[in-house]
């Protein structure tokens, strides 16, 4: 059985309302916001709530 993918939603290159980005969560463990450069984000240039929305949405069509 696999494991299914986890992500997190962090601020990303940037202190501004549309800067929140997802990310592998295993690639963000043990990091602060706001993130610059290094690891890469999946998705980014969000605000808050559509991040946390596309996040359900990918979290969704992972479980298989």
């Amino acid at each position: 059985m696999k494991n299914k993918p986890k992500f997190r939603i962090m601020k990303f290159n940037g202190d501004d309302a549309y800067s929140y980005a997802i990310f592998h969560a295993d690639s963000v463990r043990g990091m602060k916001s706001p993130i610059c450069y290094s690891p890469s984000p999946i998705i980014c240039g969000m605000d808050y709530r559509e991040a946390q929305i596309r996040k359900k949405e990918m979290e969704k069509n992972h479980t298989a």
